[in-house]
């Protein structure tokens, strides 16, 4: 089949180069504006590709190609004057070009000075970096070999990529000797190895594998220059790195002192000991200048993306410890960070600044920073420091009705998790019971107390009422979270814990979660998966049976106003393995049945049964003092 073109207007044909089509059977021509050249349709070129034999096969061409579309011959003839093109014999192939100039690479490293020893260096390196099934004998003479070869060199080697690596390989595997050898020589050159981007990586090995003196050296002779490496794309993360790892706590202080001025940065000792309140209450003249240099560090840093750098935590901290509410410092500082006020909550220091904020922010401010953290609320509720973040924005922020709003979406998808995490659990355990000493320490009550005094007169409601308008609007999402994922929430030791209290304390119709909870209980207690089998199962279940915690101060269980039936609903979810309950692991769980069941009458003609009864003593006579308890009853 040939593809023929035609010109309608001017009745020319124009030229195709043949094309050589090598995986596919034809080829569509593109058509370009106006051309007049005809497409085939596609259905054709469907119907030749698919016909099983080749586009020109009918009567046996003679021509041996028979994947090159085939030209008119009148074509042929009106483009037989166009010289043809011709294939140039000297032209290298893509292999033979790749091969030279990697060969030209190769030669212009050699060229270099001291360009051949860096290959030699290299060799020894790729053998030496290789972490498995290298023995340590072997290690030790590459090392010695590497050492040989380069220990001339090392401030040479340090700046260059690929060379800097090969130093930083011998720091991590080297003994002491050589450790304190390769410090020496770089003595004088850290500054510039901070600024330096291959350079910052050796730095940072120093600092992780160097002695505490090799530690103390490098920050001594960075000292002065901290508040510009900040500024520093390259040596801000060496600054960073510093501080939240390896400095001590005289170290930490220096470092951030010297953002507070230059004459902090010459003088080593001045004010050594002293935070930044206590400069200013010495020196109430200084406070302008020196909460001004603090300032423009961090919004400088803020403004390179380093606001998730622990060390600009610890500066807004004392920043804002300072800073006067009731003037535009307050306002500028909240329009710094209110963008990015999700990346500063995973710290300790940026915690405590955060909740700062929240606390003297008006109720426009605290619009946009709830805003800022809607996306990530429950990656807040569950890390160790953000956890406290979301405790305090729901103890300051008066609008209930916004922070529902933003915030249930995202944490009802993640409810059963939360509620089964050590500190995700927290902000609803906030919701339902308070700041219950059962769960925050007296760190925690002295940071509220003080964060009280800040929001005095920018939150108007009382506690009490904005977390009883907020306990009610979330309660339902608790409730959904136990519903869905029962058991992942119950086979962990806080999570056991939060099922009691959000069944205790929670708001709204508990049925279908009561009953999520009893059922998860079903089933042989024998079994090694089981809940019951898990150690601290058996105490949630007795909580929820008396309906209340255990006071030891009184000597009285703590009941909540409005039962919940509870134990009903579970004594019908389990009675068909009273036997096994009473007499394994759930014995002291049947014992406070019998104690609290408002109709004890069927569990006690269960239990008295011959067969039951007699697996009871069984088990009371092997010491499982629930079972000695349990005859006691009957």
């Amino acid at each position: 089949m040939a593809v023929t073109t035609k010109n309608t207007s001017s009745k020319r044909k124009q030229p195709i180069q043949k094309s050589n089509v090598k995986a596919k059977k034809a080829k569509v021509v593109e058509k370009e504006p106006e051309s007049d050249i005809e497409e085939s349709s596609e259905d054709e070129l469907d119907n030749a590709s698919s016909s099983g034999s080749d586009i020109s096969d009918s009567d046996n061409s003679e021509n041996e190609d028979e994947d090159e579309l085939e030209i008119d011959e009148n074509e042929e003839n009106e483009s037989s004057d166009k010289p043809s093109r011709e294939v140039d014999p000297n032209k290298k192939t893509s292999k033979e070009q790749h091969a030279e100039q990697k060969k030209v690479r190769e030669e212009r490293k050699l060229a270099k000075p001291n360009g051949e020893k860096i290959q030699h260096i290299k060799q020894i390196w790729e053998r030496l970096r290789v972490k498995k099934d290298t023995p340590s004998s072997v290690r030790k003479k590459l090392l010695d070999e590497a050492w040989a070869a380069s220990k001339d060199q090392i401030k040479e080697l340090v700046l260059k990529h690929d060379a800097s690596r090969v130093v930083q390989t011998m720091f991590k595997y080297s003994d002491k000797e050589k450790r304190l050898a390769i410090t020496k020589a770089l003595k004088g050159t850290y500054v510039e190895l901070a600024r330096s981007s291959y350079g910052k990586y050796l730095l940072v090995k120093l600092l992780h594998y160097g002695s505490k003196e090799v530690r103390e050296d490098v920050l001594n002779e960075l000292y002065g220059n901290f508040r510009k490496l900040m500024r520093h794309r390259e040596g801000a993360y060496v600054i960073e790195d510093a501080y939240r790892d390896y400095a001590t706590a005289a170290q930490k202080r220096q470092i951030v002192r010297e953002f507070y001025g230059s004459e902090f940065a010459i003088f080593k000792d001045h004010a050594k000991e002293k935070t930044l309140a206590d400069i200013i209450k010495e020196n109430p003249e200084k406070r302008p200048f020196l909460m001004k240099n603090l300032k423009e560090t961090i919004s400088a840093a803020v403004q390179k993306g380093s606001i998730g750098f622990t060390i600009i935590h610890a500066a807004m901290l004392e920043y804002v410890k300072n800073l006067d509410p009731t003037t535009s410092e307050k306002d500028e500082f909240i329009d710094i960070i209110t963008e990015q006020f999700a990346e500063m909550v995973h710290t300790n220091e940026g915690s405590q600044v955060a909740c700062r904020v929240l606390a003297m922010a008006t109720p426009k401010e605290r619009k946009l920073l709830v805003r800022s953290l809607k996306d990530f609320v429950d990656k807040l509720a569950e890390d160790e420091y953000g956890n406290f973040v979301l405790i305090t924005l729901f103890n300051t922020v008066d609008d209930t009705v916004s922070v529902h709003k933003a915030f249930s979406s995202k944490l009802k998808e993640h409810m059963p998790e939360l509620l089964a995490g050590k500190f995700g659990r927290r902000p609803f355990l906030y919701l339902l019971l308070g700041f219950s000493p059962r769960y925050f320490t007296k760190s925690v009550l002295d940071a509220v107390a003080e964060l009280d005094k800040i929001k005095a007169t920018t939150s108007k409601k009382d506690d009490d009422v904005r977390r009883e308008e907020l306990k009610n609007k979330f309660s339902q999402i608790m409730l959904d979270g136990l519903v869905t994922y029962p058991k992942a929430v119950l086979n962990e030791s806080f999570g056991s814990q939060g099922v009691a209290e959000v069944l205790l304390y929670a708001e709204g119709d508990k049925t279908a979660a009561l009953e999520a909870i009893a059922n998860a209980f079903s089933g042989s207690p024998d079994n090694e998966e089981h809940l019951i089998q898990l150690p601290f199962s058996s105490r949630t279940l007795r909580t929820l049976i008396q309906e209340g915690h255990w006071n030891a101060k009184t000597k009285s269980v703590d009941t909540i106003k409005e039962p919940t039936g509870f134990k009903n609903i579970f004594f019908k979810a389990i009675k068909l393995n009273i036997s096994r309950w009473a007499s394994g692991e759930g014995s002291f769980v049947i014992l406070s049945l019998l104690e609290n069941l408002d109709d004890k009458n069927e569990l006690l003609s269960l239990l008295k049964e011959k067969s039951v009864l007699k697996e009871i003593k069984k088990a009371a006579e092997e010491g499982n003092k629930g079972s000695k308890l349990i005859l006691e009853q009957l």
